[in-house]
């Protein structure tokens, strides 16, 4: 343990890196040593750029003419910071990732395609083990100047520790894989011992991606966040292997011992807060958002092929991140709601996001969008030309001001194995009113009397409000009961505090909380709500509210607390999705996964419910939602039992758009397989539906294996009279099923010349599943006649004849022997033919395509960035004649003003205006891949391969999603191999071609204001 004194004056320079580990301290075998020494990096690594003295450093920043920002805290004091916490007393406690990249004392073993380690062993928990050089520091301002004068190193030799804070007489601390508490009775600040482990099994593959952000939830509850590529299989005293892939939100009640995931998905939910509202967000490491709002129990959008499926396979949909309007750079992953009631009305209530990548601090609305939220963008709050600064961490002080953690350092990337990052740098600044610095005379909450702690709950920050809360329930203040419930049944603005205080006694009893299902304040009812779910009791008045309730937040939280409920409780709770539309569209998936948790646990009573209450089964709700997924959950799950309570489900189904949703979330669980053998009872219902469809639903009739269907569905195929939407579903019904006598149709239409490209592209998908030498023959020996007339029709015809190795031999040879034009090749095409690591195959590359595959930096390339910089640096052209350009360049995957596709990011957001940006990214773009736009490689079981983004993966299989934005399924059970790609799905060099004239064109378009 140290303390010193911090000498701000002092601190002129920086020290060179300490702590950095070298491969061979790291490496497990030379397999990994040979990574580590080898595999370069993508996104923003070290380079020699200085650093700036922190005093100088803070005179750097730009910033709103209303605010002043001070240096808090620096090096040498502060290295590599990574969250920041207060105590009941105003010390600020800050962690420090000093150990990070790599843990101490583990050597890496293996790296996956995504550079997420296996260790050798798994560590001890402190401070047994190997020390590393994390620490927790805490700072203290001992004479209330509003600066910090002293600080003191309470825990040392931590090993990859993500953040730290107090509370109910312990120190916790994330040290993944562990929780520990170390207990403080005397709250000084010092650890009384040795740790307890509270939870042990968060995963450590990612390092830069690991559990952290601790907070107390207004429940009582500890919260925290998981990042994007690290896993779970967390146990506690009373909780056992609670296992998830990638982000999420959880949280521990260390009075029970019990662990749950509070909610899934995000980007990286490196960050967490939650409002005076006890609403939960977090920031992440997308574009074009600010983060994600999360509702209890509820799943997110993730990065499907690196980050893995949803815990739960039956999720059939999730949350999005909230929309935004303002900048839309990568990545905001610091984030706080400000409501610190000391900067001003112009900050209350609003987000204030940091963007370490940007060098930038956003400001930012919140705006009701349905039962969740969007976002617009307001005046920056600052920004710095110092690329140094790392803003990695953002809250609100008790003395209101703004603060974070900056963890200053020019590399911001994690994807490369090597150890350089700076190391002994590291700041904490505060924003604060221009006209002063904020002054907090000394404090102790902990010994604070019940009535200064009851006056705290309405301060104007909410720090004091929450903490003073806190304090009421740790230190069991029971004489405060009377005046809570006065307060908490009252009219006044804080009666939600009181109530959160009432809950965390143990005093919030059910009287009480079902008198304030009727409180005026929505918010009030919105907990009350809550607490009724987390003692999973029942509720006369809960049922009556949720067919009344108006305000949609409240609705949400009812459909939330039914999922955690028992069936005979939460079922009548699904009348709170009836009602008015929800335009985020969260409501109905609320309620279908309150309704799903039932389905086979509670079948019985789901089924007694919807026999009960016929009128729900009339709702749009059920009709449009619940009916269709409820039939498909349980067609996907299987067995007898449930393809009963399919029939069952349609039986219940008394008119017809409701039956046809069934039958629809039936065949959707089919889609690309056969049914297999069902109960009497749904075949005669699937039958009798059948025959009541004016000749019936084909794609559906053929799933049941009915001869006739398949007899009358080659029929429609060959009809050049029906619709071509017609013909491309039976088509693909019929390859999905491995129907052979579907080939020659489907040849006979990709030979006439009358049909339309758009007929073809859709059939040709269809027919690749067959290993079929029709198909080939007819591309190759037609193509001239048949295919190559349509740029669109052409691409796709070539991508599925790289799709098998038998094929692609014979389609090089065409090529060989200029039958097959070489230029017409896309450049995703050719690197498929790679993947085959064919000696004829791979001489036709070299031949045709010499230089094409060439990714990573070149010195040709280098010189044609650096005349390209050269032609623009002379001034810009006509944007308009550039939008042509990038229509014909880049349209089919990205999206600029609003305009082309998503197949890769969106650019609008970017730092358009930087031309190194741009030349970089055109000519290596596969040193930084966005996640969620990695190209996967996947080869089925019938030989055939695919290359795409993931675009969607749930119990079924994915979905990839190809450079010309075919979006092909797959189930799961079709795939041998699945594997990400180093390399992006992005050609290189997209100016090739381009005189001077079109390239001052192009990046005025690109670079346009």
């Amino acid at each position: 343990m140290t303390t010193a004194r911090i000498l701000l004056p002092a601190l002129l320079g920086l020290s060179l890196p300490l702590h950095a580990q070298t491969p061979e301290a790291v490496a497990g075998n030379e397999e990994v040593k040979k990574i580590m020494e080898t595999r370069a990096g993508r996104g923003v690594m070290a380079d020699d750029t200085p650093p700036t003295p922190p005093l100088e450093a803070v005179k750097l920043f730009t910033k709103r003419s209303d605010v002043a920002v001070d240096l808090m805290a620096a090096e040498p004091s502060v290295e590599q910071p990574l969250y920041v916490s207060w105590d009941s007393k105003g010390r600020m406690w800050v962690t420090q990732y000093r150990q990070y990249q790599f843990p101490a004392g583990l050597k890496i073993v293996s790296y996956d395609q995504h550079l997420r380690a296996k260790f050798d062993k798994i560590p001890q928990p402190p401070p047994r083990g190997e020390k590393g050089a994390d620490k927790i520091t805490v700072f203290e301002d001992t004479d209330g100047d509003g600066s910090f004068d002293k600080h003191t190193d309470v825990i040392t030799g931590l090993n990859i520790a993500s953040a730290a804070l107090t509370g109910m007489g312990r120190i916790w601390v994330l040290n993944p894989p562990y929780l520990l508490s170390y207990a403080d009775a005397d709250q000084d600040g010092m650890p009384e011992g040795d740790p307890e482990v509270e939870l042990s099994g968060f995963g450590l593959e990612d390092t830069h991606a690991v559990a952290t952000s601790l907070m107390w939830g207004m429940d009582g509850w500890l919260y925290g966040a998981n990042g994007s590529t690290t896993t779970g299989n967390v146990s506690s005293a009373n909780s056992k292997n609670i296992r998830w892939e990638g982000q999420c939100i959880w949280r521990y009640q260390p009075k029970t011992k019990l662990f749950e995931i509070y909610a899934e998905g995000g980007g990286n939910t490196f960050s967490l807060d939650m409002d005076s509202k006890g609403r939960v967000f977090s920031g992440t490491n997308n574009g074009n958002t600010r983060g994600m709002h999360y509702e209890q129990g509820s799943y997110g959008i993730k990065g499907w092929g690196k980050h893995g499926p949803l815990t739960n396979p039956y999720a059939f949909g999730w949350f999005e991140h909230m929309n935004h309007e303002g900048d839309n750079k990568r990545f905001p992953q610091a984030y706080t709601i400000y409501e610190g009631g000391l900067l001003g009305s112009a900050y209350e209530g609003k987000i204030i996001a940091p963007n370490s990548l940007a060098n930038v601090v956003y400001v930012s609305k919140l705006i009701p969008e349905g039962s969740t939220f969007r976002t617009k963008d307001e005046e920056n709050l600052m920004s710095a030309p110092d690329r140094w600064f790392r803003p990695v961490w953002a809250g609100v002080g008790p003395d209101g001001g703004f603060y974070m953690a900056d963890w200053y350092d020019t590399r911001l990337s994690h994807v490369s194995p090597v150890d350089d990052w700076h190391k002994t740098s590291g700041r904490i600044y505060r924003v604060r009113p221009a006209s002063g610095a904020p002054k907090l005379k000394p404090f102790d909450l902990g010994k604070a009397s019940s009535e200064e702690l009851l006056s705290y709950l309405s301060h104007t920050n909410e720090w004091f409000r929450k903490q003073a809360a806190l304090e009421i329930g740790w230190r069991g203040l029971s004489d405060l009961k009377e005046p809570l419930l006065a307060l908490a049944q009252s009219s006044d603005a804080h009666a939600l505090d009181a109530l959160w205080t009432l809950d965390m006694l143990g005093a919030a009893d059910d009287a009480l909380v079902d008198s304030l299902l009727g409180a005026a304040d929505p918010y009030v009812r919105r907990w009350a709500v809550k607490i009724i779910g987390e003692q999973r009791r029942s509720a006369d008045a809960l049922v009556r509210l949720a067919k009344s309730e108006k305000h949609i937040e409240v609705r949400a939280q009812i459909l939330a607390s039914a999922k955690r409920l028992g069936a005979m409780s939460a079922l009548p709770l699904l009348w709170s999705a009836v009602g008015d539309e929800d335009s985020s569209g969260h409501i109905p998936l609320l309620a279908w996964w309150a309704l799903e948790s039932k389905a086979e646990k509670e079948r019985a009573s789901v089924f007694a419910f919807f026999k009960s209450d016929p009128a729900f089964l009339k709702t749009t709700v059920f009709r449009d939602h619940l009916a269709r997924k409820l039939a498909q959950r349980y067609a996907t799950a299987g067995g007898t039992e449930n393809f009963e309570s399919c029939a069952d489900l349609l039986s219940l189904a008394t008119d017809a758009d409701t039956r046809a949703n069934v039958i629809a979330g039936i065949a959707a669980a089919f889609e690309g397989a056969e049914m297999p053998p069902l109960p009497d009872t749904l075949s005669n219902a699937l039958k009798d539906y059948l025959l009541k469809q004016s000749g019936g639903d084909l794609t559906l009739a053929l799933r049941t294996g009915s001869k006739e269907a398949l007899k009358q569905s080659l029929k429609v195929l060959g009809d050049a009279k029906a619709s071509n939407a017609q013909r491309i579903a039976i088509a693909k019904t019929l390859a999905e099923l491995g129907k052979p006598d579907a080939i020659a149709p489907m040849v006979a239409i990709l030979k006439n010349k009358a049909n339309t490209p758009s007929l073809k592209r859709g059939i040709l998908q269809a027919a690749a599943k067959y290993d079929d030498k029709r198909l080939p023959e007819t591309l190759l020996t037609g193509y001239e006649t048949y295919i190559a007339g349509d740029k669109a029709l052409r691409e796709d015809a070539l991508r599925v004849l790289a799709g098998r190795k038998e094929w692609a031999l014979l389609l090089v040879s065409f090529v060989n022997e200029w039958k097959v034009p070489a230029k017409h090749f896309s450049i995703d095409t050719v690197r498929q033919l790679s993947l085959y690591k064919d000696p004829e195959i791979d001489a036709a590359i070299e031949n045709h395509w010499k230089g094409l595959l060439v990714t990573g930096p070149t010195e040709a390339k280098s010189q044609e960035m650096a005349r390209i910089k050269a032609v623009i640096k002379t001034g810009l052209g006509d944007a308009d004649k550039g939008k042509l350009q990038f229509a014909g360049r880049c349209a089919i995957c990205h999206k600029l003003f609003g305009e082309g596709n998503i197949i890769g990011p969106e650019l609008t957001g970017y730092d358009r205006t930087n031309a190194d940006f741009w030349l970089d990214n055109i000519f290596n773009p596969s040193l930084e891949i966005r996640e969620g736009f990695g190209n996967y490689i996947v080869k089925l079981k019938n030989g055939q391969m695919l290359t795409g983004i993931m675009d969607a993966q749930d119990a079924s299989g994915i979905v990839l999603k190809d450079i010309a934005g075919n979006k092909i399924p797959v189930k799961q059970a079709e795939i041998e191999k699945l594997e990400a790609s180093p390399i992006s799905l992005m050609p290189e060099a997209l100016t090739t071609g381009m005189t001077d004239a079109d390239l001052k064109d192009f990046f005025a378009y690109l670079m346009k204001l």
